[in-house]
C-alpha cells in the first residue's frame, strides 16, 4: 500500500514538474500525511529512521532558501515526505541516484542540444525512475 502511494505521487508529480516545473503542495502533504498513517499501522521503519529521512528534505529546503530557489522547495518538501516512506538511508540513496541520472541527463543536454549550464530541467521525473529502480534492485520493496 506504501509503494502504491509513494508510487502514484511520484508519477503525477512527475508529469506536473515536467509539465509545468512545479510541484503541488497540497498532494504531497496528503501524500505525507497518508505515510505517518501507515506507519502508525504497519510499523515498518523507526521513528528515528523517519526523522532521519525528514532531515535529508529540510536540508534541501534550506538549500533553497539560501540559494534563493536554485534548488525548488517542492523538492525539498518532496523529499521529507520520502523520508516518512523510506527512511534516512533509502531517501539518502534515492536522493544521491536521482541527482546522478539528472546530471547524466543534464550533462547530455548541455554537449547535444547545445543548451547553457543553467537550463532547467525537473527533477521529479529523475525521483520517480529512482524510486523504480530501487523498487526494482529491492524486489518489489524498499529495501537496501
Amino acid at each position: 500500500m506504501e509503494i502504491g502511494c509513494l508510487t502514484g505521487l511520484l508519477s503525477l508529480l512527475a508529469i506536473e514538474d515536467f509539465r509545468s516545473k512545479q510541484i503541488p503542495v497540497v498532494p504531497v502533504l496528503g501524500c505525507g500525511i497518508l505515510g505517518v498513517i501507515f506507519h502508525l499501522i504497519y510499523q515498518t521503519r523507526t521513528i528515528g529512521e523517519i526523522i532521519g529521512g525528514l532531515l535529508i528534505g529540510c536540508v534541501l529546503y534550506g538549500i533553497s532558501v539560501c540559494t534563493k530557489g536554485k534548488i525548488g522547495k517542492g523538492d525539498g518538501i518532496l523529499f521529507m515526505v520520502t523520508g516518512v516512506y523510506l527512511g534516512f538511508w533509502l531517501n539518502l540513496l534515492l536522493l544521491w541516484l536521482s541527482c546522478v541520472i539528472a546530471g547524466v541527463v543534464g550533462g547530455a543536454i548541455v554537449f547535444f542540444r547545445k543548451k547553457g549550464r543553467h537550463y532547467q530541467i525537473p527533477f521529479v521525473p529523475f525521483v520517480l525512475i529512482s524510486e523504480v529502480l530501487l523498487l526494482m534492485v529491492g524486489g518489489g520493496t524498499f529495501q537496501l
